[in-house]
């Protein structure tokens, strides 16, 4: 492994993987206009692919009362998501906004594990 990625994997992967998030399911930080007005991480389920002109956006559920349901990402559209670099493994790294600027965090990942890091 190279300087630099070691450093990008220092820089945007701050904690381990959570290893109680189910499979298929990544947190999310929702902004909530609440009583407190403060963010919570949330369980989400990105299960829709939206490709736009500028890369892709993913479309998040939440489990609610064993059924799935749609979430607004906070644009107030149903053609918008979430991009990956809004998606964490471990609810620390999500609540820091540790890569909010890097879509390939995951690959990052893979190098940490094939690497022995984690």
């Amino acid at each position: 492994m190279d300087d630099r990625t070691r450093q990008m994997i220092e820089g945007y992967l701050e904690n381990p993987p959570d290893p109680n998030l189910p499979e298929g399911a990544y947190y999310w930080l929702q902004y909530t206009a609440g009583k407190t007005g403060k963010p919570r991480v949330i369980t989400v389920y990105p299960l829709d692919i939206m490709c736009t002109r500028d890369g892709t956006e993913y479309g998040i559920y939440q489990q609610r009362g064993g059924q799935l349901q749609r979430i607004d990402a906070g644009y107030g559209d149903p053609y918008r998501g979430v991009w990956m670099h809004d998606l964490y493994d471990n609810k620390p790294d999500c609540m820091a906004q540790t890569h909010m600027c890097y879509d390939e965090w995951e690959s990052l990942r893979k190098i940490q594990r094939k690497e022995g890091m984690i």
